[in-house]
């Protein structure tokens, strides 16, 4: 596999407090975890959100997708967003969604077998 590094950020306490209410209010469960990821629609860009629950389950966001996306990109106003971002809701950490790539689809002759 590649390496892979992610940039990480931490919001203060109060930011992770506000944070934590303000999901608890869009979506009437405790917010464990949210990804935001950017989309080419048409000629601009939209933000897609999810949003994990204690469990480990899926919130649904309908109609609030634009909501919470937007509340973690104005957050961390200096993170990449070209990049999608995974926020811990518990620890106020803002990490880049980095995924390893096999070695044998980077062209790495070393690595036989599948891929």
């Amino acid at each position: 596999m590649s390496n892979v590094k992610s940039i990480a950020r931490t919001a203060s306490r109060p930011a992770r407090d506000r944070l934590w209410r303000r999901l608890r209010d869009i979506t009437g469960r405790d917010v464990i975890e949210v990804r935001v990821t950017p989309a080419a629609y048409g000629e601009g860009t939209v933000w897609c959100a999810m949003a994990i629950d204690s469990n480990r389950r899926e919130i649904p966001l309908p109609g609030s997708t634009k909501e919470v996306a937007g509340l973690i990109r104005r957050a961390f106003v200096d993170a990449d967003w070209h990049r999608a971002h995974d926020y811990d809701v518990t620890t106020g950490a803002l990490t880049e969604h980095a995924i390893a790539m096999p070695g044998c689809l980077l062209g790495d002759a070393t690595r036989r077998g599948r891929c």
